[in-house]
C-alpha cells in the first residue's frame, strides 16, 4: 500500500486522474500478483485490479488487502474497462504501457491520453530492504548453480547438459524459474553474446561463457563467468580475460551513488579502446535488475540516468572476437552511498580441469 500512496503522491504532482497499469510486472510490484490485468490507480479513491477469470482465485490469493479485485469477462478488453470509470477518472490518465492497437481502442474515452512509464521507474528502480533480500536469496542460489557449472563443464560435455543440471539445482534451491533462457556457449560460439541457438560439445582448449541467473519470489539476478578448458590458456585467451576482470575492478570501485550511470561505461570503454578491443566490446556495460532482467536504471553511453542509493545493477564488460572465442564476467550488485555490495559470489579462476 506504501508503493500505491507514493505512486499517488506522483500522480498528484503531474496531474494525473488515474493511472492504468497493464504490465505484469509492475502490477506485482504494486499488488503482489503475478499475472495479467488492469490495475486502476485514481488520484482520490479506491484501487481496483481487474482480472480475467482465469487469474481470478490467483489474484484472490496474492493480491495485497486493500485491493479490490474484479473479475471481467474473457471477452473483455481495456476499452471496457475505461469506458466505465466515473468521468472525474478520465480527464488526465497515465498508462505504463499502451499498445498501438489498445490506443485506437481508448483514445475516444478519454480526455488526455500519458504514456509514463518513468513514474513508475522513479519506484521500482529504488529497492526496498524486502527486494533486495529477495534478490540476495535469487543471487546466492544463482551462484550455487555457478560453482556447479564450473564443476561440470569439460571435454566431452555438451552446452545442453550444463543447462539441464543448473536448472535442476536452481529448482532445488526455491528458484520459482530462470530469470532468463541460460546460456552456456564454448568455443567459436562464446563470441556470441547471446549465444543463439546451438548445443555444441565442448573440447580442450575452448572458452566457455556462463551466463545464468534464478528468479527468487519474482525478483531476478544475473551472473556471468568464462572459463577455459585446460590448463595453459593462450596469452590472447589469459590478456583478454585479464583485461576484463581488472576493468570490471575499476569500474566497480568506482560505482556508487549520484555517479552518471553513462560516466561508468565510458571508464570500462576507454580502457578496453585503449587496449585495441574498443570495436569488440559491443554492449552497455550493465543494467537495473529486480522483478525483470533489464530494468532502469541503463548503464551504456547514450544512459542520462544517475546511480541512486539501493539501485541494484549488473556490470558486465565483455569483449568478443568474432569466429574465435568471447569473454564476459558479470555480477549483481546493490549500489551503496559511497561503494557497490557484491550479492552474487564465485571464484574468477579462469582454468577448468
Amino acid at each position: 500500500m506504501d508503493r500505491l500512496n507514493r505512486l499517488q503522491s506522483l500522480m498528484e504532482e503531474l496531474g494525473f486522474t488515474s493511472f492504468i497499469l497493464t504490465s505484469n510486472a509492475n502490477i506485482f510490484y504494486f499488488t503482489g500478483f503475478m499475472g495479467s490485468g488492469y490495475l486502476v490507480v485514481p488520484l482520490n479513491g479506491e484501487y481496483k485490479l481487474y482480472v480475467y477469470p482465469i487469474d481470478y482465485e490467483a489474484a484472490q490469493t496474492y493480491c495485497i488487502q486493500g485491493v479490490e479485485i474484479i473479475k471481467i469477462k474473457a471477452t473483455s478488453n481495456i476499452a471496457d474497462i475505461i469506458s466505465n470509470l466515473p468521468s472525474n477518472l478520465k480527464k488526465k490518465v497515465g498508462f505504463d504501457r499502451l499498445e498501438a492497437e489498445q490506443y485506437l481502442k481508448v483514445k475516444d474515452y478519454v480526455e488526455s491520453i500519458n504514456l509514463s512509464q518513468d513514474l513508475v521507474w522513479r519506484l521500482r528502480s529504488i529497492k526496498d530492504q524486502e527486494e533486495i533480500e529477495k534478490i540476495t536469496k535469487a543471487s546466492e542460489i544463482t551462484s550455487r548453480c555457478m560453482e556447479l557449472a564450473s564443476d561440470i563443464i569439460g571435454e566431452g560435455v555438451r552446452e545442453s547438459e550444463v543447462k539441464a543440471q543448473i536448472l535442476e539445482e536452481m529448482i532445488e534451491s526455491g528458484s520459482d524459474k530462470p530469470a532468463f533462457d541460460l546460456i552456456v556457449v564454448s568455443g567459436e560460439r562464446s563470441s556470441l553474446p547471446h549465444g543463439g541457438i546451438g548445443d555444441r560439445t565442448m573440447g580442450r582448449g575452448d572458452v566457455v561463457i556462463v551466463d545464468i541467473g534464478a528468479s527468487y519470489q519474482g525478483y531476478c539476478a544475473d551472473m556471468t563467468r568464462t572459463f577455459y578448458i585446460g590448463s595453459n590458456p593462450p596469452d590472447e585467451v589469459l590478456n583478454i580475460y585479464n583485461l576484463i576482470l581488472d576493468t570490471k575492478n575499476l569500474v566497480e570501485e568506482n560505482t556508487k551513488s549520484w555517479i552518471l550511470a553513462s560516466s561508468l561505461d565510458e571508464v570500462a570503454r576507454t580502457i578496453i579502446t585503449s587496449k585495441g578491443y574498443g570495436e569488440y566490446f559491443v554492449h552497455g556495460l550493465g543494467h537495473g535488475i529486480g522483478i525483470e532482467i533489464h530494468e532502469p536504471p541503463k548503464i551504456n553511453p547514450a544512459s542520462q540516468e544517475i546511480l541512486q542509493e539501493n539501485n541494484v545493477i549488473t556490470i558486465e564488460p565483455g569483449i568478443y572476437i568474432p569466429k574465435k572465442f568471447g569473454v564476459r564476467i558479470e555480477d549483481t550488485l546493490v549500489v551503496g552511498r559511497d561503494n557497490v555490495v557484491k550479492l552474487t559470489s564465485y571464484s574468477y579462476d579462469l582454468a577448468v580441469y
